[in-house]
């Protein structure tokens, strides 16, 4: 095996692995979609609101809204993991092919637009956007969230954001991880009063070559998508979705003690501790080559890794954690564990679609259960 593949497959794991594939799947704005007879709630009939998300390869789950007056539609991934909210802007330079390629806000269009002015820079993984923020109406469906701040991107960093199909992110933390001097899109959703509840629930579907990727509900819960009962964690500190696990394992063996964690629908992957990667790695039966952990892609030998969150487990088996890098001659697998300089763990979208996750803002606490895997 060629080291150069090895190291590319180790760069792209820090990011979205698949975002550098050759073979990208560009889909137009009204994609197909299961027919709305399928949807569980009606917004004026419940007072909740279910919007569908798409699945790009199981790496990028995303939705659509709308911002400005008259409404300008953009592809966005609504995200756990940060509070802001941004979008590329028509003001972004010929140069940066990372903006000219998705769709780009328009301001000069829209009657509702504010200037604001103030510059931002954000940073993800290997990647980076900047900009300017702005002031405008985001629309989702029947919804109307008035006053958002949000960020108009100029620069993309281009290796990372050039293949992607969103165009966006909608942030769903809290104002403690906002801009200063800005309420953040779920504290302006909420003000609205038009969802009975304070929370959202999330399902993702994994299933290969399938656009329909599952459905976030604001408002209520989908009773429908989960098993048993929902057990609830507190917030162990306000700002990111971030809970206490109480442990990690691989069968008997314990890899990780009471340690943070996060929940994140806008990272692929699971992050997790530098300081026992390895030791993860070893006991789920990777092996080293040319300095790079990478598994059998037959999954047979794989150990289960198992979630210790509230009073229960949830497992991730090989199916839910490898990932493969197709080459020329053949395919190289690695585990999609991720390690990182932190001593908490983030859990991304392989093990939210194992598990149905319910967001409560008002009793600052997260809802978990093991969630329906959806064959239709």
């Amino acid at each position: 095996m060629p080291q150069t593949w090895l190291l590319v497959l180790c760069e792209l794991l820090i990011f979205l692995y698949t975002f550098a594939k050759a073979r990208m799947l560009r889909v137009p704005l009204e994609a197909q979609r299961k027919p709305a007879s399928q949807l569980s709630h009606s917004f004026l009939a419940t007072q909740t609101l279910q919007l569908m998300l798409d699945n790009r390869e199981n790496v990028e789950y995303y939705g659509r809204i709308a911002m400005g007056t008259p409404p300008q539609l953009f592809r966005v991934i609504f995200d756990t993991g940060s509070a802001n909210t941004w979008l590329p802007s028509s003001n972004c330079p010929d140069s940066n092919i990372a903006c000219q390629q998705h769709s780009r806000y328009k301001a000069y269009k829209s009657k509702s637009y504010v200037k604001n002015g103030r510059n931002f820079s954000l940073a993800y993984g290997n990647g980076h956007v900047s900009g300017y923020l702005s002031q405008d109406t985001l629309r989702i469906a029947d919804v109307v969230v008035p006053d958002l701040i949000f960020g108009e991107t100029l620069s993309h960093h281009q290796a990372t954001f050039i293949p992607t199909i969103f165009d966006g992110i909608v942030g769903l933390g809290f104002r403690q991880i906002a801009w200063k001097n800005s309420t953040p899109f779920l504290e302006l959703f909420c003000q609205q009063h038009l969802v009975k509840r304070c929370l959202f629930s999330v399902y993702l579907r994994r299933m290969a070559g399938e656009l329909y990727g599952g459905e976030i509900t604001f408002g209520g819960i989908d009773h429908s998508r989960y098993k048993g009962a929902l057990d609830y964690v507190p917030l162990s500190k306000v700002g990111y979705w971030q809970f206490v696990m109480s442990g990690v394992s691989v069968g008997n063996k314990k890899i990780d003690g009471r340690v943070n964690a996060i929940l994140d629908t806008g990272t692929s992957l699971v992050l997790m501790p530098r300081r026992i990667f390895e030791e993860l790695q070893q006991a789920i039966g990777a092996r080293i080559k040319n300095k790079t952990y990478i598994v059998s892609c037959h999954w047979d030998y794989l150990q289960d890794v198992q979630f210790h969150i509230g009073d229960r487990k949830y497992a991730l088996t090989a199916s839910d954690y490898v990932v493969s890098l197709e080459t020329a001659n053949e395919t190289i697998c690695a585990s999609g564990f991720v390690p990182i300089e932190t001593d908490f763990w983030v859990l991304g979208d392989i093990f939210l679609t194992r598990v149905y996750s319910v967001y409560d803002v008002e009793a600052e606490r997260i809802g978990f259960a093991e969630a329906v895997q959806d064959e239709d």
